[in-house]
């Protein structure tokens, strides 16, 4: 009997611990799996498998720089406003994916489309030397006047000939693109790279520049909120007309979220809300 017992005892413990172990096992499998998971589900996930198709549900990572009306920081940590917010919360949205919106420095921003992390890029103008870095949306979003701008009382610097420019001082923002005929003028002129607006707008304000270069929709509201609006005159005519665009990868993840936004413009625009959007927030909105 107590041989009897001693065998079902050692049969008992046996089954114990296989039964601990299988459990412990299963326990791990399970916290692996979300780990794994979660690996690819979030905006970098998301890139990797738009190539194959529509981009799936996730995060998406909207960068750029301040545009006054387009694309504007909350006053405080509420959420970005502008045109550019405005049509992708209604593009992306309903598709599935969640926008984030980020504020850097204009070259930065570029190049976190150019290389990574970022799937959209907020209001590049098109030109040739960037279709070679990104991929741009089919329908532009804004239209722009690029303009000088003078010290109140010397606007006549600028009447349209580029020629008449060569003994001045002229500021022009780092990464911004000014038009073809600016770009063959230039490099004739005395132009200085700075960079960003307002610190162009303080160095002619210390006369330390003669004209800048801008885009009137950017300027305006620059110009008053450091107080310039006395000091600070627009020349006229205008010297450029150019539209911007979203902006996408040239990789293969860049290619559906370019027909994502494309086929959402072409709706907005059917449906007149786009032209309603624009018209709230005063911007151009090209043909």
């Amino acid at each position: 009997m107590d041989a009897l017992r001693r065998h079902l005892l050692r049969h008992a413990t046996l089954g114990a611990m296989a039964i601990g172990m299988t459990g412990a096992a299963s326990a791990q499998a399970s916290s692996a799996g979300p780990s794994r998971t979660s690996g690819t589900s979030g905006t970098s996930g998301a890139s990797a498998n738009a190539g194959a198709g529509r981009p799936r549900s996730a995060q998406v990572l909207i960068a750029g720089t301040p545009f006054a009306r387009l694309f504007e920081p909350a006053a405080s940590r509420g959420k970005p406003r502008g045109l550019a917010v405005d049509l992708l919360d209604a593009i992306l949205i309903p598709a599935g994916h969640q926008p984030r919106y980020e504020f850097y420095p204009w070259l930065r921003a570029q190049s976190m489309i150019e290389h990574g992390p970022a799937q959209i890029l907020v209001g590049p103008y098109r030109t040739p030397e960037r279709e070679k870095l990104m991929r741009f949306s089919r329908q532009a979003f804004y239209e722009d006047a690029l303009v000088f701008y003078a010290r109140r009382r010397e606007e006549g610097l600028w009447w349209g000939d580029f020629q008449a420019l060569v003994p001045l001082r002229i500021g022009a923002v780092q990464g911004w693109v000014y038009g073809d005929r600016f770009q063959q003028a230039r490099r004739g002129l005395n132009v200085t790279a700075v960079r960003d607006l307002s610190t162009a707008l303080r160095m002619l304000q210390l006369n330390r520049l003669d004209l800048i270069a801008a885009n009137q929709r950017n300027s305006e509201p620059v110009i008053q909120e450091l107080g310039m609006t006395d000091q600070v005159a627009l020349c006229a005519p205008p010297f450029a007309q150019l539209r911007g665009h979203f902006a996408f990868s040239r990789d293969a993840a860049g290619e559906p979220w370019m027909a994502l936004v494309d086929a959402g413009m072409q709706r907005l625009r059917a449906s007149g809300e786009l032209q309603q959007m624009a018209a709230r927030r005063g911007v151009a909105l090209p043909d």
